[in-house]
């Protein structure tokens, strides 16, 4: 069994059921802290949608206050969930551009990760 993150008629990602659940979480609870919403609609326990406009401004948002903030746990917290956000837009067609010096290089980092966005 695994989770099913799809665009479409497109799978973006289908971690296990841990991963997923685990992934939601993090997803949820770091969405909740920046009052945005998640962009991942529930079609049933471990099916979501994704809108993809709505959840690259979470992700845009997640690099800003990563990059914008000087607290080490914050960094650790987002770079728990944001490194697969990255990916997953990506995967699914959308760019996340960096506006900062500091972005590019988070960004550059994230990419240098590689994380395969098995579907």
């Amino acid at each position: 069994m695994s989770y099913m993150f799809e665009l479409g008629d497109e799978t973006i990602w289908s971690p296990t059921n841990r991963v997923g659940q685990l992934y939601i979480g993090m997803l949820r609870a770091t969405a909740d802290v920046l009052e945005q919403p998640t962009g991942l609609d529930a079609v049933s326990e471990d099916l979501y949608d994704i809108d993809l406009s709505a959840f690259s401004s979470l992700v845009r948002r997640m690099l800003s206050v990563r990059t914008e903030s000087v607290h080490p746990y914050m960094w650790r917290l987002l770079d728990g969930v944001l490194p697969i956000c990255v990916a997953m837009v990506e995967r699914a067609g959308g760019t996340v551009i960096a506006t900062t010096e500091e972005e590019a290089a988070y960004l550059a980092e994230v990419h240098a990760m590689d994380l395969p966005m098995a579907a």
